[in-house]
């Protein structure tokens, strides 16, 4: 009994700080490097517009919930990232490893900013060597 009530107060149900700070951080870096190497254009500016929109919807939902929650209203609750990555996280289909979840979500925002950088420095040495 006492192994389940600890269980239980080990599930997660929100995103530690640090997981979100790192979904900004990778998303800033897809809009600034967007704009700094495709921004040259009016029909890139106006696509620019798109990607930049479209990434402030992709952050809003999950800082939107995080503000929501219940963790965010509690002041001195601020475990460390160490123990948090060791817990689990509640989903409507079951817990999984909170290490899970914070991979889950940040492997689209990471993805899409190394591609587009990848593809960036791929275009800038294919004109450089023309």
């Amino acid at each position: 009994m006492a192994l389940e009530r600890e269980r239980v107060t080990q599930l997660e149900s929100g995103l530690h700080p640090l997981v979100l700070a790192l979904m900004i951080l990778s998303v800033f870096w897809l809009v600034l490097f967007a704009w700094v190497v495709f921004g040259g254009s009016r029909v890139g500016a106006i696509l620019l517009v798109v990607v930049a929109f479209t990434a402030i919807g992709f952050l809003a939902v999950p800082v939107v919930f995080w503000l929501l929650s219940r963790q965010h209203r509690r002041q001195g609750h601020r475990i460390p990232f160490s123990v948090w990555v060791r817990r689990e996280f509640a989903l409507p289909e079951g817990p999984v490893r909170a290490r899970d979840a914070a991979i889950n979500a940040l492997i689209a925002p990471a993805a899409a900013a190394l591609t587009l950088t990848l593809t960036a420095l791929a275009a800038w040495y294919a004109g450089a060597g023309s």
